[in-house]
């Protein structure tokens, strides 16, 4: 199509612009509406915004005789004017356009006209044949003037009482709808929003909004008698869905700005059947802007939504943090709600390093976490494990995992930063810890790491150069590399101890103790041996200092 061309409404184009029931579709009317005979095709697409939706409309628009091109519009416009003209002639040739009308009265001129065959000259008009006159005359049924005007009335006033009954209806529904007092309605929603949550429940107000579609709106929304749990404001779609007498059918919901806790959350996603459909009964409720709180530690920026059975019960939740950094599939059963669980690049709350990627299976019960089948990329390398949360009496947690290739260098920058350690570490861990909040439950973790490091460096210390000095001798910093070092590790309230500690570089090899504290301090007694092929040496070794400069004494 030229996007040059200039369209203009024709006659009957100009009468469906007034007329909305002559072209009803929306993309054709909203395109007719804006023709103005002045506006060009790429124009009209720039108004509009679509020039793909324009040039389709104006083709059927222009097939159906609404539009046209400016000059054959013109064309159409001026035929039109000479058929009405032509139109209005025909009308008045039928009476004489000599002389006045007739101003007999119509009973008159009817008798006139059916009796005597005067004209209203007074001349007799006597037609050729009786055959003839029957034939060109058709024969009309008389109908009295006062029935046919009393019909037409009684219809009419009929068709008024309908409209005006129906119109009245539907501003009493309407009114019914926005002017209810729906505040009066708190208690009875407070009681059954507190069914859902298994928990007694406040509303603050009760309103309702009109944009962009009228909803009921509750705000300020406390549950349990701690305030656990709050919700900044819920909006109902379809007010009038609670009016009346139950079971009240809700379609949608939207959640914006809840804190739950875990206990709140369990509660309403494992709600019965029996308990759902005692209470309004949901499709779908969307949360917004959210968190899940365990103790003081919390899940931020949630969102997602919860779909629902035909018996009010859920059907199955799905959340996610708004970076999508987490992502939680959520489905009641009998044992609890189990968890699909997948991240990539979370951090959670109160510990210093993040999941590159994450999977695991999870069953979320009252006062507790279960975390299963967990594979993560963490620290360089790859942890699988499984984790236990308990937090019916304070917090407590119990881990068991293996490693696999993580990155001593990242390791050692996550939880002791001034070791400079580099190298693949493997092994097994197992964590304990209990407290009464998240900082003090991770400041009384216990664990037990039997740690493997292949391929790695030490700095701070040079025990094999200690070893070629002898007894006596003073070495400070250096570094010691080494294919493989071995070592049982054990973490208790800030106390690192390393027993069994062997470690093997080619022709030297070590073996021993060591203690750290959370001051960095440093104490370690090793055997140093180094074999040649002509000789032996074995040399105590004692090294102390704070990280990250260590000092290696030869002794006896």
């Amino acid at each position: 199509m030229d996007p040059k061309l200039v369209y203009a409404t024709t006659p009957t184009g100009d009468e469906a612009v007034r007329q909305s029931s002559r072209v009803v579709q929306r993309n054709l009317r909203m395109v007719l509406v804006q023709i103005d005979g002045n506006l060009t095709v790429e124009e009209l697409a720039a108004k509009i915004g679509n020039l793909r939706l324009v040039e389709n409309a104006l083709r059927e628009l222009e097939e159906g005789g609404f539009v046209a091109p400016t000059l054959k519009a013109a064309s159409i416009w001026e035929d039109s004017k000479l058929q009405t003209k032509r139109e209005q002639l025909s009308a008045l040739s039928q009476f004489s356009t000599f002389g006045p009308k007739s101003v007999l009265p119509p009973s008159a001129e009817v008798q006139n006209q059916g009796g005597n065959n005067f004209s209203t000259f007074g001349k007799p008009v006597l037609p050729t044949s009786r055959k003839s006159a029957s034939a060109s005359t058709p024969v009309i049924p008389e109908q009295s003037p006062e029935s046919a005007h009393d019909g037409g009335e009684g219809r009419g006033a009929a068709l008024k009482w309908v409209l005006g009954g129906l119109a009245s209806v539907s501003v009493l529904l309407i009114g019914a709808v926005l002017f209810y007092p729906y505040n009066n309605l708190k208690p009875a929603i407070e009681g059954a929003t507190g069914r859902l949550f298994q928990a007694p429940v406040k509303i603050g107000q009760i309103s309702l909004v009109f944009t962009p579609l009228p909803q009921l709106k509750l705000e300020d929304i406390r549950i349990g008698e701690a305030d656990d749990s709050r919700i900044e404001s819920v909006r109902i779609a379809s007010p009038q869905s609670l009016l009346g007498s139950g079971p009240h059918l809700i379609a949608s919901a939207d959640v914006v700005g809840a804190t739950l806790s875990a206990n709140r959350v369990v509660a309403f996603l494992g709600l019965p059947s029996a308990s759902a459909a005692s209470g309004p009964i949901f499709r779908r409720i969307r949360i917004e802007q959210s968190q899940v709180t365990v103790r003081d530690l919390a899940l931020r920026d949630v969102f997602g939504e919860i779909l629902f059975k035909a018996d009010g019960a859920v059907e199955k939740a799905s959340f996610q943090a708004v970076d999508r950094s987490i992502r939680l599939e959520a489905v009641p059963t009998p044992q609890g709600i189990v968890l699909n669980i997948e991240g990539l690049g979370w951090k959670p709350g109160g510990i210093p390093v993040s999941f590159d990627s994450l999977q695991a299976k999870g069953l979320l019960q009252k006062d507790k976490l279960l975390i299963q089948n967990l594979d993560t990329t963490f620290l360089g390398g790859i942890l699988k494990g499984n984790w236990l949360l308990d937090w019916s009496t304070g917090l407590v947690m119990a881990g068991d995992a293996t490693l696999a290739r993580l990155d001593c260098r990242k390791v050692s920058a996550a939880f002791v930063p001034t070791l400079k350690l580099e190298g693949d570490l493997g092994g097994t861990l197992r964590l304990r810890a209990g407290g009464n909040n998240w900082e003090g439950m991770w400041n009384s973790a216990e664990a037990m790491l039997d740690a493997d490091i292949t391929r790695g460096i030490l700095h701070g210390v040079d025990l094999g150069e200690s070893a070629r000095r002898g007894v006596g001798s003073i070495v400070r910093s250096g570094a010691t590399k080494f294919d493989r070092l071995h070592a049982a590790i054990s973490i208790n309230q800030g106390q690192i101890k390393g027993q069994d500690v062997r470690m093997d570089a080619g022709m030297m090899t070590a073996t021993g103790q060591f203690a750290a504290n959370s001051e960095r301090l440093v104490e370690a007694n090793l055997t140093v041996g180094i074999q040649t092929s002509v000789s032996s040496l074995r040399v105590p070794v004692r090294v102390s200092g704070v990280l990250p400069e260590l000092t290696a004494y030869g002794s006896k």
